[in-house]
């Protein structure tokens, strides 16, 4: 543990005070870059996904071209947010898992893709991992607290910087998280019990984890905002352990720090109308006076996502939360599904945060 507190503050100090003026994003982007996405009137940008295993395929080397195939796809007057994916670093293909649409046993086989850390961190810095099972697979993740993890992380972000922070379009980035999506901040139905031995806690010591893992996402979120300093940063969040604690006191935290505060956002990637799901989350999040960012939970044909079907629902919630941007499923851009509703929420954050404030 006192490794850990060292690093934690070890980075802080490396932190510079930003003076570097930030453009934040406004309106809707597609989840997805598509051909036929960017062509939709109503588009202000898109994300682009790639993983820290992409990026950085052995150690201090990196290739870009995962990020320059979808930037060839965006028109020269949109922008662009980035997401580098964390997650795991190895998985058991070799094991029988169950399909949910077979229902019969199949093998999975090893692809170069299915990292979306690097081995090497194991292989090369003997960064710590632990197993969990997602979606039928058993994965290997590295611990968000190891010094290793947050020191090559950190080097990797650094490295991302130098070739995409003067890029005018470039609005938004994320933070990379070591979790089951690597962008998303949950384990996606990991138990509680797994997470807390991975950290060598009993049932008893949830706080401490609650610490451990606010500590290790806030020397993320400084490493990246550090490296994009002239960026807009969110984070993701989700309820871990079953409760809001967790992402609570991370915002808390973002606000505290003058550093942060006015680059660092929260993200939120589940929103769909609804409150009743993570509902103590979504009234912090509402009273969250820093910047937010939104992705829909879904496509609006699967409607049992939205209250009643009614996917209009998803831009009243975001303007009621007060979000100035929101990524839509490249589905809705690419079938022409809610124009007018996307271009009306155009119209709200420009008009909502033309000062560049909440």
């Amino acid at each position: 543990m006192k490794k850990i507190l060292f690093l934690m503050v070890f980075v802080t100090y490396l932190v510079p005070v930003y003076s570097a003026e930030i453009s934040k994003p406004t309106g809707c982007f597609t989840s997805t870059l598509t051909k036929r996405a960017v062509a939709n009137p109503a588009l202000q940008g898109g994300l682009i996904r790639t993983t820290w295993a992409k990026i950085e395929p052995s150690s201090g080397t990196f290739d870009f071209s995962s990020i320059e195939t979808s930037l060839r796809l965006l028109p020269k007057n949109k922008q662009w947010s980035l997401a580098i994916h964390g997650g795991w670093s190895s998985m058991d293909a070799t094991q029988p898992v169950q399909s949910p649409r077979r229902n019969k046993e199949i093998m999975l086989p090893r692809k170069p893709d299915e990292h979306m850390s690097p081995p090497w961190l194991i292989t090369k810095y003997g960064a710590k991992t632990f197993s969990a099972r997602f979606r039928g697979y058993t994965v290997n993740i590295p611990k968000y607290w190891d010094s290793s993890v947050q020191l090559r992380l950190a080097s990797m972000l650094q490295a991302v910087a130098e070739r995409y922070k003067s890029d005018k379009r470039l609005k938004l980035v994320y933070v990379p998280q070591m979790t089951s999506n690597g962008i998303e901040g949950h384990f996606n139905g990991v138990p509680v019990t797994d997470l807390l031995q991975a950290a060598g806690l009993s049932s008893e010591q949830e706080k401490q984890f609650e610490f451990l893992w606010a500590q290790a996402s806030l020397s993320a979120i400084r490493a990246t905002s550090s490296a994009f300093d002239n960026k807009a940063v969110a984070f993701e969040v989700h309820e871990l352990l079953g409760n809001a604690n967790i992402p609570i006191r991370i915002m808390k935290e973002i606000q505290a720090d003058p550093k942060l505060k006015n680059q660092v956002g929260i993200g939120m990637w589940w929103i769909s109308g609804k409150t009743e799901y993570q509902h103590d989350l979504v009234r912090a999040i509402e009273k969250f006076p820093g910047d937010l960012y939104g992705q829909v939970i879904g496509r609006s044909d699967q409607t049992n996502r939205f209250p009643n079907g009614n996917y209009g629902k998803v831009f009243e919630q975001a303007k009621k939360l007060g979000m100035r941007y929101l990524e839509v499923w490249n589905y809705e851009f690419e079938k022409n599904t809610c124009n007018d509703l996307m271009e009306a929420f155009n119209r709200y954050t420009q008009k909502t945060f033309a000062s560049g404030k909440k």
